[in-house]
């Protein structure tokens, strides 16, 4: 049973397309990711797919979507490279929204915890954090509001996804 860990921040929602294989023709491989950040200073990200049941594959365990996408440039394949790649990718999609992303400044979450990895640390740097978290926690987040709830859920319908399908095979 995921342990639940709470707060409120700043909060990023934005759709992560994490199924390449499965773009074509398909709604399958998309998900809703939040987020936000935690403990002194906000040292700890927060990282949680929005649950979506009714999306095939709208539920994905994020470490799984990290291992799968290999990242390179954070040490050998584990847990410190996939909890520092997902730090990136929740702050890429903060400083660099694309069509979609909704940022609230200030928002109260909670998070059903699979997996939390502490002391991040880029491979080869002397640096103590990534991206300014020396800790990620990744699981499912809600977002106690239930108007922003429903706007988080909303994420992917304001996709432009009609240039999702220009980028498809003929």
């Amino acid at each position: 049973m995921p342990r639940g860990i709470s707060g409120t921040s700043q909060v990023t929602i934005f759709p992560l397309l994490h199924r390449w294989s499965e773009l074509h023709n398909s709604p399958m491989g998309r998900c809703i990711v939040a987020y936000a950040s935690t403990g002194e200073g906000g040292a700890e990200a927060v990282l949680g797919v929005i649950p979506r049941p009714d999306l095939v594959d709208g539920t994905p365990t994020l470490m799984d979507v990290a291992a799968r996408h290999a990242p390179a440039g954070y040490g050998p394949q584990g847990p410190n490279a996939f909890g520092s790649w997902l730090t990136c990718l929740g702050w890429s999609a903060r400083v660099t929204p694309k069509p979609g992303t909704v940022n609230v400044p200030s928002a109260a979450w909670e998070l059903d915890v699979h997996q939390t990895v502490r002391h991040l640390q880029p491979q080869g740097l002397s640096a103590r954090s990534v991206y300014g978290h020396h800790t990620v926690h990744v699981g499912y987040l809600r977002l106690t509001d239930p108007t922003l709830m429903a706007e988080a859920e909303g994420v992917l319908a304001a996709t432009d996804l009609p240039l999702m399908e220009q980028l498809q095979p003929a």
